[in-house]
Formats: C-alpha cells, sequence, structure tokens
C-alpha cells in the first residue's frame, strides 16, 4: 500500500512538473509589448456594431471583446460569406451547411443581434489548390468578383448603420489570405469614401492583429504567413493601437472558438492548446485582443 502511494505521489510531482513547464512555455508565446487600453467602445453612444469579413470564423479571435460589447448593451451583426462549386466544394464548401450552424451558436454564445451569412461565389476560378495562398494586390481586379462584393458591403453598412465596423487588417489579412484581404479592403475604401456623406454613421473600424512578438512566436514558421509578408510588401499584421483585457470574458471566447466544430485544425494554428486548459487559466495568459483602429473622423 506505501508503495502504491508513492509511487501515486510521484506521478502526480511529475504530471505537475509537465503541467508547470507547459504553462511557461505558452507564457513565452505570449505577447511582450502593452498598449493603450481602448477608452472609445465604451463610451460610444451609437452602440451598434458590424463584423465583416471573408470568412465565418476570421473574428473568433475577438470573441472576449464582442462578447463585452454585448453585455453593455451593443447590437452586433456579423455578415460572411460561402462559396460553394469546383474544389471548393471537394475541400471546403460541403461542410457550409455545419459552417453555417456553427456561426449561429457562436452569435448566441457571444450575444449578437443576428447574422447574416452570404451564398456568393465571388472567386473566379474555384478549382484552386490552395485558395489561401497569397496573391498580389494588382491581381485582385483578375481574381475576384470584386464588385458583386462590393455591393454587398455598401449595403450591409447603410442597412444597419454602425458607428463601428470589425473586419480583420487589410495589409495581410492576418495570415495571408487574399480573401481576408480583399474583403478588408472593400470596407475600408467604402468608409472612406462616403465619411464625408451627411450622416454617414461608421466613426471607427477596428482591425484584430497580433503584436510583432505574438505574430512571430505564432506564425513565425508558416510558410504563407512569410510568402504573405513578401507578396504584400509588409512587416508583418499592422502595429496595434489599442488593447483590451478580455479576461472577465475568458468562458465566452473559448466556447466561442470551440463552437467552431469543422475548424479546429485553423484554430489551434493560432492559438495554440487553447483547447486544453480551462479557460481562466489559457487566457489569462492570452490575455488581450489587440487592435488597429482606423479613425474616420479624424483621417
Amino acid at each position: 500500500m506505501k508503495r502504491f502511494a508513492r509511487i501515486a505521489l510521484w506521478s502526480l510531482a511529475v504530471l505537475a512538473l509537465g503541467l508547470g513547464c507547459h504553462l511557461y512555455y505558452l507564457s513565452t508565446l505570449a505577447a511582450v509589448e502593452t498598449y493603450p487600453e481602448d477608452d472609445h467602445l465604451l463610451r460610444e453612444p451609437n452602440r451598434s456594431a458590424l463584423v465583416i469579413v471573408a470568412h465565418d470564423d476570421d473574428m473568433v479571435g475577438t470573441s472576449g471583446t464582442l462578447s463585452m460589447l454585448c453585455d453593455n448593451g451593443w447590437r452586433v451583426r456579423e455578415m460572411c460569406f460561402y462559396q460553394q462549386g469546383g474544389l471548393y466544394f471537394k475541400k471546403d464548401s460541403a461542410k457550409n451547411p455545419v459552417r453555417k450552424l456553427c456561426l449561429q451558436h457562436v452569435a448566441d454564445i457571444q450575444g449578437f443581434a443576428g447574422v447574416d451569412p452570404v451564398d456568393l461565389n465571388y472567386r473566379k476560378d474555384m478549382m484552386l489548390e490552395e485558395p489561401y495562398m497569397p496573391i498580389p494586390v494588382a491581381s485582385f481586379a483578375d481574381e475576384f468578383l470584386v464588385g458583386p462584393l462590393e455591393e454587398r458591403i455598401g449595403r450591409y453598412i447603410e442597412e444597419h448603420r454602425p458607428s463601428v465596423i470589425f473586419t480583420l487588417d487589410d495589409s495581410i489579412g492576418g495570415y495571408g489570405n487574399p480573401e481576408h484581404v480583399l474583403v478588408s479592403k472593400l470596407v475600408l475604401a467604402y468608409c472612406r469614401s462616403h465619411k464625408n456623406d451627411p450622416d454617414f454613421p461608421v466613426k471607427r473600424i477596428y482591425q484584430p492583429v497580433f503584436p510583432a512578438s505574438l505574430a512571430g512566436n505564432i506564425m513565425g514558421d508558416l510558410e504563407v504567413y512569410q510568402q504573405a509578408k513578401e507578396i504584400y510588401a509588409c512587416k508583418g499584421m499592422p502595429t496595434p493601437d489599442v488593447q483590451v483585457n478580455i479576461v472577465p470574458f475568458a468562458s465566452r471566447k473559448k466556447a466561442a472558438m470551440t463552437a467552431y466544430t469543422t475548424e479546429q485544425n485553423s484554430l489551434r494554428k493560432f492559438w495554440p492548446y487553447y483547447h486544453w486548459y480551462p479557460a481562466a487559466i489559457y487566457f489569462r495568459i492570452f490575455d488581450r485582443d489587440f487592435f488597429r483602429v482606423i479613425d474616420l473622423e479624424s483621417r
């Protein structure tokens, strides 16, 4: 009996040591930079926000911030796009019915007012093996049906009249996906072209980004990211302007990320081992959302 107790104690000690070492490793991946705390979102009187992204899970990394907004009286909706055909069907869009259910589940977790999935084949070549790989911005007009996307985005903004739009960064689209870049550029272009219109509602665009240390730690070895920096002629994602502490919303952030059942392989590349730990532990290490903020009132 004593021998069994000693073995159990040693096993627990080894487990605790291994867990401690792994948590320390995760802490070395977290961002070391700090930025000003955002002070706009909870002061803005027009508490209406839109999420406009190419794919349903593109904004899931900001679930903490979006949940905070919903808890503070914001009306948040998301529009994203689904394509169908060619290799898209074989490799991706066969999952679209499940992904749409996941999108609604995530919206319910965060407290969104609604979601608006759009079926639109805006990629001209539906037989691409690797549609996520970066392509030059100069080729976008040849590769995409820009007009229909532009029209949908403009109509959505005018219909819901948000003060804030969340979309991915327009420089590299997170890790390099050209569809991310295209949608973000169209959002930004529309808002800039209409910002002086009477009663145009959008004041700021929030683009989730990783600080340089976090991007290097998480994506430094990804081929797509390395190619994207070269093709888009940038050092990576834009530098954040603000940060938002999401610790109080950690459980909902993890729940939202977990709800994208078909996309876990992708999500775990950018939030490694998040599924191993309770949200209160993991998101006390990765405790902030970071944003580049485009102030349309001053630019």
